[in-house]
């Protein structure tokens, strides 16, 4: 499911700026005199879609996109958000004390999704990658939860917790999921270390923000890229080829 793409069109490339957990900013009921653990993210996905909510217009955005050129820089610009699916990998390493995360908050930054971007979809050519313990949420819900798999209903926080050792890295990927709607939104991790609850905001990776939406009818415009970088508009405003096959054209 979550694999390390090529052109990680988000922005979301590379590792995320080092959190506030490792400058030891985590809030507490007692602040740690150590950082209690740090928190890295980094988008990972298999080939896909970004959308952006308006039809590309400059003549520097659509030589970028045409000639191969910084297409994350086009899809920052115009604040895209990947489109059906954004899949993030977050790697937790343990501090100088062990701990417990309870749980990973997703704060939406709107009460609920709002209509999907349809100006420009812009679509990168196959990836490949590898697998890591999978986290799930409906972004197209009001108040959206981490849940077991990708159809289930079950939160998966509520059952289970990630001890943190000292060293330690754990793993994670998160999928956040969206058929109807467009959502920006946040991440908070809530933990305990020594019987005092803390939190730690996970800042998206370098250049980028979490963000997802769902496909439009059509678009304003369509470009699909190739393996040599290079993209080019196709006549069909349709994002058939993309579309999951329950909500093929």
């Amino acid at each position: 499911m979550l694999t390390a793409v090529a052109l990680q069109l988000l922005g979301l490339s590379g590792e995320s700026e080092p959190s506030p957990a490792s400058a030891g900013a985590g809030t507490s009921s007692g602040s740690p005199s150590a950082a209690p653990f740090v928190v890295t993210a980094r988008q990972e996905n298999e080939a896909g879609c970004t959308a952006l909510p308006r039809q590309v217009s400059s003549a520097e955005d659509r030589a970028e996109l045409v000639t191969g050129g910084d297409v994350n820089a086009v899809i920052r610009r115009n604040q895209g958000a990947r489109a059906g699916e954004l899949n993030v990998g977050l790697t937790l390493e343990g501090g100088a004390n062990s701990l417990t995360v309870t749980s990973i908050e997703i704060k939406p930054k709107s009460p609920r999704a709002v209509e999907p971007l349809a100006g420009t979809l812009v679509c990168e050519p196959n990836a490949g990658g590898e697998s890591k313990i999978q986290l799930f949420a409906d972004m197209d819900s009001p108040e959206p939860v981490f849940l077991k798999g990708k159809n289930s209903t079950q939160k998966y926080f509520k059952e289970k917790v990630v001890t943190l050792k000292p060293g330690e890295q754990v793993n994670l990927s998160a999928t956040f999921l969206s058929e109807k709607g467009s959502r920006e939104f946040g991440l908070l991790i809530h933990y305990v270390q020594n019987g005092k609850d803390g939190t730690v905001p996970v800042p998206a990776p370098r250049g980028g923000r979490y963000a997802v939406t769902g496909f439009s009818a059509r678009y304003g415009a369509v470009y699909e890229g190739s393996t040599s970088g290079v993209y080019r508009r196709l006549e069909d405003p349709r994002p058939c080829p993309w579309l999951p096959a329950s909500q093929g054209c």
